[in-house]
C-alpha cells in the first residue's frame, strides 16, 4: 500500500469522526463577562507588546494587569465549564465504570461542591484580612480581584449545587 493512499484513508477517517463529534456549544448570555476580560486581556497584552517591542519603553502595570485578568477568565471561565458539563476528565474510567457512572458524577459533582465552598470561605476570610494591600504596580487594592474571584467562585459553588441536586433526583441537566 502506497504511503498516499495510507495517508487518505486517516484523513478520510479524521472526516468521519469530525462528522460525529457533537456540534459546538452555542454562545450565551453568560459568556459575555468571559469574552469582555478576553477582549480587555487582548487589549493590555497587545499594549504591552506595542510599548515594549515597537516603542521600546514598556508600561510597567501592563504586565500585572494582564496577569490578574488572566486569572480572573480563569475563574469566571470556569463556570461555563461547569454549565455544560466540559471539565476536563478521564473519559476511558467511564467505559470501565460501567453502571457506576451516575455515582461517580455524583461524587465528582459533591467534590466540586466542596471545593467550591471551601474556596469561596477561604477567600473571604483572605480578602478581609487583606483589604487594605495594594496592587505592586497600580494605585489599587487587591480586593478587586479577589471580589472578582469571590464573586465567580460563589456562583460555580450555586451551580454545582443545583447540579448536585439535580443528579440527587436523577435529572439530567
Amino acid at each position: 500500500m502506497p504511503q498516499t493512499d495510507r495517508i487518505d484513508e486517516i484523513i478520510a477517517d479524521q472526516e468521519r469522526l469530525d462528522a460525529q463529534t457533537a456540534p459546538r456549544v452555542p454562545f450565551k448570555l453568560y459568556d459575555i463577562p468571559v469574552l469582555i476580560l478576553f477582549l480587555v486581556l487582548f487589549g493590555v497584552v497587545f499594549l504591552q507588546f506595542f510599548t515594549r517591542y515597537v516603542l521600546n519603553d514598556s508600561i510597567g502595570w501592563t504586565e500585572e494587569l494582564a496577569r490578574y485578568l488572566l486569572i480572573s477568565m480563569t475563574f469566571v471561565g470556569v463556570i461555563k465549564s461547569q454549565l455544560i458539563d466540559s471539565h476536563i476528565r478521564l473519559d476511558f474510567i467511564d467505559s470501565y465504570v460501567g453502571s457506576y457512572a451516575r455515582h461517580l458524577k455524583i461524587f465528582a459533582l459533591f467534590a466540586t461542591t466542596f471545593f467550591a465552598g471551601f474556596c469561596v470561605w477561604s477567600l473571604w476570610g483572605l480578602t478581609s484580612r487583606t483589604s487594605f494591600q495594594k496592587m505592586v504596580s497600580m494605585p489599587f487594592p487587591k480586593y478587586y480581584l479577589y471580589a472578582v474571584i469571590l464573586a465567580a467562585l460563589t456562583v460555580l459553588t450555586l451551580v454545582a449545587v443545583v447540579q448536585f441536586i439535580r443528579s440527587l433526583r436523577g435529572i439530567s441537566k
